[in-house]
């Protein structure tokens, strides 16, 4: 039976080959493109989708996108919760809001919005589409269509409504971010 040491050391390993991975589809796609290859010869020969390819070749060049998406937010939650890690899972959510709140370029604030797949937890995923239908409000965005969710049946505060809630969020009212799934 593995350790906990070898089960991690092998993860970040595995997250390693995960990013050289990423590296080299991006040099193909590159390379492709340097030769005169179309978005869509590129996404043929790489088995990707066209919108995929010019994804990337929008992505070449620019510094390395330094905040998280609702799709890595709710990805990430998702894994903290299979650890049993809802304190790290609601930091993981007030980072994500945080970084949408600073965000100013249209493309950006699109990317973000993108629709997150479920968590498992309802409880969660509603938590999600509430804050960011909130942000979305304080900032005069329209928020997407995945954050209009049926409130919970019953009251529940992440985390056990632990030390972290006291801080939470804008600092001035975390309860009304916490309770039954809306946002004041």
């Amino acid at each position: 039976m593995p350790t906990a040491t070898t089960s991690q050391e092998r993860s970040l390993h595995a997250d390693e080959l995960v990013r050289e991975g990423r590296l080299q589809l991006r040099q193909v796609v590159l390379d492709g493109h340097h030769h005169g290859l179309s978005q869509r010869r590129i996404a043929e020969l790489t088995g990707r989708s066209q919108p995929e390819v010019g994804r990337l070749l929008r992505e070449i060049g620019r510094p390395a996108r330094t905040w998280i998406t609702a799709r890595e937010m709710s990805a990430a939650i998702k894994d903290e919760l299979a650890r049993g890690d809802e304190d790290f899972a609601l930091r993981t959510l007030i980072g994500a809001i945080n970084d949408f709140r600073g965000l100013s370029e249209p493309a950006e604030i699109q990317e973000f919005l993108r629709r997150p797949r479920p968590t498992g937890d309802r409880r969660w995923d509603t938590l999600i589409a509430a804050a960011v239908a909130q942000t979305c409000r304080r900032r005069g965005v329209a928020a997407p269509k995945w954050t209009r969710r049926a409130p919970l049946d019953s009251w529940w505060f992440p985390a056990e409504g632990g030390g972290l809630l006291a801080g939470s969020y804008d600092g001035a009212h975390p309860h009304r971010l916490l309770t039954s799934g809306y946002l004041a």
